[in-house]
């Protein structure tokens, strides 16, 4: 027997260590042809000891406590056999053989024997769970659907005889050395007792045996993963340990906050690059090839845990993406190329599936999203675009594997390289490119959150010299600036910093976005240009101290600018108000309105939690509130789940499985809270969102509102009571009580509010696809390269705005203003977008205002006459705040542009008296009307009329004389900036304009006009010249050309030439019947004050 054991033993030893070598080798092969990875071998000592804390104690595999605690001993188990293998070698020359020094030591002899029995139980217990949680009961709901299911079970029955292996050995080995006391054998003297025989001879030869076995299982077991390089679930048991030394951040933390740079061949590549790139360039992935080695050998450790999955809200929602099956379908490409004969060319990473959407959430989704049998491709584009970079996957994985940086890789070689993106995406990268925001607000608009405070707020550049003079820069970040929800979080926290006796400057007009929204969608040089403004800015104020209420500003400033030479102190706004309470700087009222009973329940923003860790500030902000109850979520902290906000999904369609939203609202009603808090906007849109949402289906209570913590504090430390309605109180509340709540705690915006002017979103779909689509032009307007010759849209097929208003109705869950359409509304709108159908630009997004007149002949009774006007440039540059019907969409655009109309207006009744207030502005380009067309004024007067500030508002109520102001303000034929067809004076009353001028907005002067001379193209000139050159107009182009430089004073000169398609343009819009409406065709209405005049 013993000479049968050495021969078996060695000969399977020596085909295996060959057999392993050429493993090794082919795998560093695979490694070696990712690119150099950044920044991977510093802080040895700090890499070292976070690769220790994570193997050995086990601290990222914990997060799920007795699966961690069951895993640690297998773990420990599979060390100690590498001993026990060792120590078999020389049992089959000396049955009795024990370890110098250690070998009958009681702590090692004990802990021999106990991890052998707790590595059994352990694997038995995973064993079980594996086939309680098995994706033939559980279907994708399994965190193992998808994972190779015969591996696992190879290496899960491997280790139960590696951990039962341990006892057996020993037992035999107390059968021989009973002498020395069954003290050194505490458990296995027992099991030996039961098993083996007392004769010597026998025993021997059950070593000899046992020690064979150890030998033959460990061998088998390596040559089994040798001819499986993809078998992750063994190999990590070596690779692990070099993937974490190796992890991104040598502090240890995972791979989450900032996003890895943009490298090419290994090297940095910044937007001062962009003159020395070629077509050979790559930026990003585009193949396996183009990934690091790093992320080969994270593709190469992944277990197939399905942690990741199971914590992914796409995944969860019924959309394709699994972080685990894009990793495992990643790992395969790699080493099939690898495999591949010299010179085949790599599948590309990302392409398009021959099967329908719908099977990414079913089980077949293996079969047509993930290296389909007859694709050219690695994973569909759906699986690409399903990420909200929220981190769970990252946060969750045992073995510090990137996902999320791989994925915005991809994103990166999509959007730089292919020009392959969600339409609705156009409109975001053009806005960030022209006007510094993702709504295309006008950027000298951020200050209107300001208006009616009554303290000052303190501007960096015009009221203070320098950040040197307070205590901190307030962040105000877009949303804060134009969305209303937000803009009422953003002056709260004025508020309470004010009452806190805190000092705080904003940079105002000076802020642009920080470039989150570009860079998780994969337009790395739209970021790198607005962070390098900010960075410019934030030098020559000398901003050392930042605070932010949004998320993603938060993120960006304190993670990414560090590229940009600025090294920022930022804290989220929950942490300074909750420093602030805790020095009792701020007080909550312990009685009266402020102190009623409600429970809270707090939404984790992914972008505060996972990425950055804070978890504690908001909920301890919560727990000070006097009669106050925080209830949690299920799903929180490092848990939480997505709002599906991040990784630029804001900005996307939802058209896949079930809206992340919604699936979060509904968690957060199950808790029966009255108040849903949130610590971040874009948290706040979508759980809006999703809560009227739930509330129009009667599944949530009508008092239930979302809130950020800082509206609540501020409640509280005024003592006002911080929801509209009380608890309980539902839809009996008395009507007064909106009425008397103040603007800064208010959950949803309300007509008459400070907060809303023309640059404001309202609407919460407005926020997302469906806003304002830029007409400026963008670096990405072609569906190529960026090395291509340009191309009109990224994606031909659809522009930006008719996808994302085609979905609209599906994405917007209603809000407080929901109250209806307005069917003269309704029909008149298709048929002003029928004439002009040559007009590419998109506009998006309505607002609060989008509302037609009430009476359906003055708007058809217009378009005649507002048809020559076509060609001249929209009365600001801004297209989205202020922008033309003609810069909708064309052939599709009628059927999607009325649902911007019906979510976003208010009732009719509502609107005279929020016109009649002098600040808030109001927007006619949101959703557009046939009204919000300039008329051409003369060229002499580009830059004296933008500022009508001291121009009389006209009301509702002055209709008539309203006219004769803007005669004196304006030359005769001038509209008034933001104005309309019916601000145009008149030399004498006109009666037929007068019902619809009182539901039309008000003809506003511009109280904060554009910067002509910013250096950023005009979209307005290049609308006018595109409408112009479709008409087949030459005469008005000049005019509009020239507009960027009188872009606040629209111009009427050029009526006169387009002055015939008066007669052709009646015969187009179907909707524009009757007699009256039919134009004159020999009116001069050169002469004529007024288009209604004719």
């Amino acid at each position: 027997m013993q000479t049968f054991a050495i021969v078996v033993s060695l000969a399977l030893t020596a085909v295996t260590v060959v057999v392993v070598t050429l493993a090794v080798r082919q795998m560093l092969g695979v490694l070696r042809q990712g690119q150099p990875a950044l920044a991977r071998t510093d802080a040895k000592g700090a890499r070292t000891a976070t690769m220790l804390k994570e193997t050995v104690l086990h601290t990222r595999m914990l997060q799920w406590t007795w699966i961690g605690v069951l895993h640690w001993f297998v773990f420990a188990a599979f060390i100690f056999l590498s001993t026990a293998v060792a120590a078999a070698y020389f049992q089959l020359f000396s049955p009795d053989f024990a370890w110098p020094l250690i070998g009958h030591w009681y702590p090692y002899e004990w802990f021999s024997e106990l991890i052998g029995l707790l590595s059994t139980i352990g694997i038995i217990a995973l064993i079980v769970y594996r086939q309680v949680k098995h994706p033939r009961r559980l279907g994708r709901g399994s965190r193992f659907f998808g994972s190779t299911q015969w591996q696992a079970y190879f290496v899960e029955y491997l280790a139960l005889l590696e951990g039962s292996a341990i006892l057996f050995v020993r037992a035999a080995e107390w059968r021989l050395d009973e002498e020395v006391g069954r003290s050194h054998y505490p458990i296995s003297s027992w099991i030996g007792d039961g098993l083996y025989p007392s004769a010597p001879g026998g025993l021997e030869n059950i070593i000899y045996g046992v020690a064979l076995f150890k030998i033959a299982l460990a061998m088998v077991w390596l040559l089994v993963i040798a001819r499986n390089l993809t078998m992750g679930i063994a190999w990590h048991r070596f690779t692990a340990w070099f993937n974490i030394w190796f992890k991104r951040e040598a502090s240890g933390r995972t791979a989450l906050g900032a996003v890895k740079p943009l490298t090419s061949a290994g090297k940095p590549v910044t937007l001062d690059d962009i003159e020395d790139l070629d077509e050979d360039t790559v930026l990003g992935a585009g193949t396996i090839q183009d990934f690091s080695w790093k992320g080969i050998l994270d593709f190469t450790t992944c277990t197939e845990c399905g942690r990741c999955q199971s914590q992914c809200p796409a995944w969860n929602t019924e959309k394709p993406l699994s972080p685990k099956l894009l990793v495992m379908g990643l790992r395969e490409e790699a080493y099939a190329h690898a495999a591949a004969p010299a010179g085949t060319e790599p599948k590309a990473l990302v392409g398009k599936t021959d099967a329908d959407t719908a099977a990414g959430a079913g089980t077949d989704v293996t079969d047509w999203f993930y290296n389909p049998a007859d694709g050219d491709f690695v994973i569909d584009e759906d699986v690409l675009w399903s990420c909200t970079s929220c981190g769970a996957c990252v946060q969750q994985c045992p073995v510090d594997i990137e996902h999320v940086d791989h994925i915005i890789d991809m994103r990166r070689y999509q959007v730089l390289v292919e020009s392959n993106f969600p339409a609705e995406l156009n409109g975001l990268f053009k806005g960030l490119e022209n006007k510094g925001n993702p709504w295309n607000m006008s950027p000298s608009a951020r200050m209107d959150w300001a208006k009616g405070l009554d303290f000052e707020v303190k501007v960096v550049g015009e009221t203070i010299e320098s950040l040197d003079e307070v205590d901190w820069l307030f962040w105000v970040g877009c949303a804060g600036a134009y969305e209303d929800r937000a803009k009422k979080t953003t002056r709260a926290v004025a508020e309470l910093l004010d009452i806190a006796g805190v000092s705080f400057g904003v940079l105002g007009n000076g802020e642009t976005c920080t470039g989150d929204p570009a860079r998780r969608a994969g337009n790395e040089f739209v970021f790198q240009g607005l962070a390098q403004q900010n960075a410019e800015t934030f030098k020559e104020y000398k901003v050392k101290k930042v605070v932010s209420t949004c998320a993603h500003c938060f993120n960006t400033l304190k993670n990414e600018y560090k590229e940009f030479g600025v090294e920022l102190e930022v804290v989220h706004h929950t942490q300074l108000l909750n420093r602030l309470v805790r020095e009792g700087r701020l007080t909550p009222v312990q009685d009266g309105a402020g102190a009623h009973k409600r429970s809270i329940t707090y939404h984790d923003p992914c972008y505060i939690g996972r990425h950055n860790g804070v978890y504690t500030p908001p909920r301890e902000l919560l727990q000070v509130l006097p009669g106050a109850e925080v209830v949690e979520m299920e799903r929180n902290s490092e848990r939480s789940f997505c709002c599906g906000a991040g990784g630029a999904r804001m900005w996307m369609e939802e058209n896949l499985g079930e809206r992340i939203n919604l699936n979060r609202t509904k968690e957060a009603v199950a808790t029966g809270a009255d108040q849903i808090a949130v610590g971040c906007p874009f948290c706040r849109v979508m759980l809006s969102d999703g809560l009227t949402a739930q509330q129009a289906k009667g599944d949530a209570r009508e008092e239930v509102e979302v809130l950020d913590v800082a509206q609540m504090l501020l409640a509280s430390v005024k003592g006002e009571q911080a929801t509209k309605l009380a608890p309980g109180a539902g839809a009996a509340a008395p009507a007064a009580a909106p009425a008397a709540q103040p603007v800064e705690t208010k959950a949803e915006p309300e007509a008459g509010d400070d907060t809303i002017t023309e640059d404001t979103v309202v609407e919460t779909a407005d926020a997302g696809p469906a806003a304002k689509a830029s007409g400026g032009s963008s670096l990405f307007d072609d569906a190529g390269s960026m090395f291509d010759e340009p191309a009109a849209t990224a994606t031909p097929e659809k522009a930006p705005a008719e996808e994302a208003e085609a979905a609209k109705p599906a994405s917007s869950g209603g809000s407080l203003f929901d109250l209806g359409g307005d069917e003269p509304q309704a029909e008149e709108k298709p048929a002003e977008e029928k004439e002009p159908e040559e007009k590419p630009a998109a506009t998006g997004g309505g607002s609060l205002f989008d509302i037609a007149a009430d009476e359906p002949t003055a708007p058809t009774e217009e378009k005649p006459a507002a048809e020559p006007v076509q060609a001249a440039a929209t009365p600001q540059a801004d297209l989205g705040s202020s922008g033309s019907l003609f810069d909708l969409a064309a052939p599709e655009q009628p059927e999607a542009a009325p649902a911007p109309e019906a979510t976003a207006e208010p009732e009719p009744e509502s609107e005279p008296e929020a016109q009649a207030e002098p600040k808030p502005e109001v927007d006619l380009g949101s959703g557009g009307s046939l009204f919000d067309n300039a008329a051409p004024a003369p060229e002499s007067e580009p830059e004296s009329a933008p500022e009508p500030e001291p121009q009389p508002e006209p009301t509702a109520e002055d209709e008539p004389a309203a006219a004769a102001p803007a005669a004196e303000a304006a030359p005769a034929n001038a509209i008034p900036e933001s104005g309309s067809l019916f601000d145009i004076a008149a030399p004498e009353p006109v009666v037929a304009p007068e019902p619809d001028a009182e539901t039309q907005p008000e003809p506003e002067p511009a109280s904060t006009p554009e910067p002509a001379d910013d250096g950023r193209p005009d979209p307005a000139a290049l609308s006018a010249a595109a409408t112009a050159a479709a008409s087949g107009d030459p005469e008005p182009e000049p005019e509009a050309a020239a507009e960027p430089e009188a872009e606040p004073e629209p111009q009427v000169e050029p009526e006169p030439e387009p002055e015939p398609a008066p007669e052709e343009k009646p015969k187009a819009p179907p909707a524009a019947s009757g007699e009256t409406h039919q134009p004159k065709a020999d009116a001069d209405i050169h002469g004529a004050g007024s288009l209604f005049d004719l």
